[in-house]
């Protein structure tokens, strides 16, 4: 800018001097290089360089005209740093999820967050009708550098399950019904610690596809005995009857033992296609956001480390069901070479999902409800904090 505006001030006397024909040559080289839009350069050099007289005070003085100085403007930061430092706390509280889903949560328990000896210091009064009307986008922006500092991959161990391939049938990704509560997608999450030898264990994840209520449990080893047992209690679980489940290709899944399983209790049991790992989004997104962010990738393994991990889950269960909101895709578009993806224009707890429902009965609505009535999210949150 500091050259712009010498070679402007050097220019405007040459310009204004010129004939009509000398004017455009002039113009349209300073244009050229200083890219600005001709009538806005036309009003620069008509003044720039110019003396004129002005009265300061009692003296009459010459002054010489240059390129205007545009004074910086100084903003006044509204989310300052007080209320950086609560949404940092209250992020890492609610286990790093995402801005559109920490705004509505933010919102819905403020006043018992900001009554808690946790969060009372952090969330004064001001603090608190920030945070109440704090946006989406500035919570990205905040979080930005910390989620950059925070982000980790893992590996993955699903082997390959060659049996009754031919008799499971192949669902893809929106080939499901995913309008009706009870069909639901699983799948297996490794904790080895990247070391995929010995026995260690696992977790059994089941989400709903419509309600986007998930359940998971620990698994000693992928045997047929624990993950049977493991897919009764989910089942028991669940607040909607289990009309299907969808799995990846993996050996503990595609075996006669399962499929026995599902025809015996009237379950609709499918398989994704193999190397697509998107068949299973919706299961796939719980391991990510809820399995890894809150167990890691450590190894675990012994009857200790199991009893531990369940209790993480006996907290997490209702805590991720009745208190977390998620944004679900709801449909896809194919816009000429690109797939558009419409999304729900507000996030929504499963139970919120489940008490929109006009097909389930109000006995099992008051029967959750009175369960949420029972729970308190910042004690939740502790005993997920202080599990072994």
């Amino acid at each position: 800018m500091k050259e712009k505006k010498a070679f402007t001030n050097v220019t405007g006397p040459r310009y204004r001097r010129a004939n009509k024909a000398g004017k455009g040559r002039i113009l349209d080289e300073f244009c050229e290089s200083t890219k600005y839009h001709r009538k806005y350069a036309i009003a620069l050099l008509r003044h720039a360089g110019k003396t004129q007289l002005r009265r300061i005070g009692n003296q009459t003085v010459k002054v010489k005209i240059t390129a205007r100085t545009r004074k910086k403007r100084l903003y006044k930061r509204f989310y300052d740093e007080p209320v950086e430092k609560a949404l940092l706390a209250l992020w890492a509280f609610f286990r790093f999820v995402c801005g559109m889903r920490l705004v509505p949560m933010i919102r819905e328990n403020l006043k018992t967050l900001a009554k808690h000896h946790r969060f009372c210091h952090l969330i004064s009064a001001e603090v608190k009708a920030k945070l109440a009307t704090v946006s989406r986008s500035t919570v990205e922006r905040m979080l930005a550098r910390e989620r950059k500092r925070r982000k980790i991959k893992g590996t993955s161990a699903t082997k390959p399950g060659t049996l009754l391939k031919q008799q499971i049938a192949v669902r893809t990704f929106w080939r499901w019904d995913d309008k009706k509560p009870g069909f639901s997608e699983i799948d297996t999450v490794s904790h080895d610690g990247g070391y995929a030898q010995g026995e260690y264990l696992f977790t059994l994840s089941a989400t709903d596809v419509c309600l986007c209520w998930s359940e998971f449990r620990a698994l000693r080893n992928k045997a047929r005995k624990w993950t049977e047992k493991a897919l009764e209690d989910i089942r028991a679980g669940f607040p909607v009857p289990l009309k299907g489940i969808d799995s990846d290709n993996g050996a503990e899944f595609i075996n006669w033992h399962l499929k026995h399983w599902c025809e015996k209790n009237n379950i609709t049991f499918t398989r994704g296609r193999q190397y697509h790992k998107n068949d299973s989004a919706f299961v796939e997104q719980k391991n990510g956001d809820v399995v890894r962010k809150t167990i890691g990738y450590g190894r675990f393994q012994g009857d200790e480390a199991l009893e531990a991990l369940q209790q993480v889950y006996n907290v997490l269960n209702p805590l991720n069901n009745f208190f977390f909101p998620n944004l679900k895709c709801i449909d896809k578009k194919q816009v000429g070479q690109r797939t558009r993806r419409v999304y729900e224009k507000a996030p929504k707890t499963p139970f919120q999902r489940i008490m929109e429902r006009q097909d389930i009965c109000a006995e099992l609505k008051k029967r959750l409800a009175q369960q949420k009535a029972k729970l308190n999210i910042i004690v939740l949150q502790e005993k997920l904090d202080k599990a072994p």
